[in-house]
């Protein structure tokens, strides 16, 4: 019994990654036909990509975002597919939003939650992929914001847990990603301009 509860358990796993790595293509196909730059992190690996960080003898390590933008400024995008609870917030593990926030401060880039709302979409099993359905908050802007927190079942390195820690935020608190795009695209003119320049020089 032991062995075919295992045997559900990493097919589930399977079936949940392949849906996870489908969205993060999707995500990469948007980004690219919007002219940015990018490396999928976490796409074809064993393990999780990761970074790592030193105090005195102590290694610290952490779980990269999923998709990196290079294109100047930069961002990095952690990928979800999913819709708002039934209190409209969306969650997130506590420990994948402390290794989020590590990176943003080490960074000072751009660190996103993004999700395929699903509910924009037609449903969860559906595949219509439009830059419409999609939803970003920074990750800065999201620390000690959220509106309660729990415990949820979430596969942790591959296997399956319950009590895992997690923080819920209201959904008012995702932008339409269209937007964040925008208003990046403007932050570069303003940036590029020479007379922005010839005042920051």
């Amino acid at each position: 019994m032991a062995s075919l509860a295992g045997s559900i358990q990493c097919a589930n796993n399977a079936k949940d990654r392949a849906l996870g790595i489908y969205w993060e293509r999707c995500f990469c196909d948007i980004a690219a036909d919007h002219g940015f730059v990018l490396t999928a992190l976490q796409i074809g690996r064993g393990e999780s990509a990761t970074w790592h960080s030193k105090t005195g003898k102590q290694w610290s390590t952490y779980v990269l975002p999923d998709i990196t933008v290079w294109t100047c400024p930069g961002q990095h995008h952690e990928i979800k597919h999913k819709n708002p609870t039934s209190h409209e917030s969306f969650g997130l593990e506590q420990y994948r939003f402390a290794a989020l926030l590590a990176f943003a401060q080490v960074t000072q880039q751009d660190v996103l939650y993004t999700i395929h709302n699903h509910d924009l979409s037609g449903g969860r099993e559906a595949r219509g992929n439009a830059l419409e359905h999609w939803l970003t908050a920074n990750i800065l802007e999201l620390d000690r914001r959220w509106t309660f927190s729990g415990k949820t079942s979430s596969w942790v390195n591959g296997q399956r847990r319950d009590g895992i820690p997690i923080y819920y935020w209201s959904s008012s608190m995702w932008q339409p990603l269209g937007e964040y795009w925008a208003a990046m695209a403007r932050r570069r003119i303003v940036a590029d301009s020479p007379l922005w320049n010839h005042a920051g020089g």
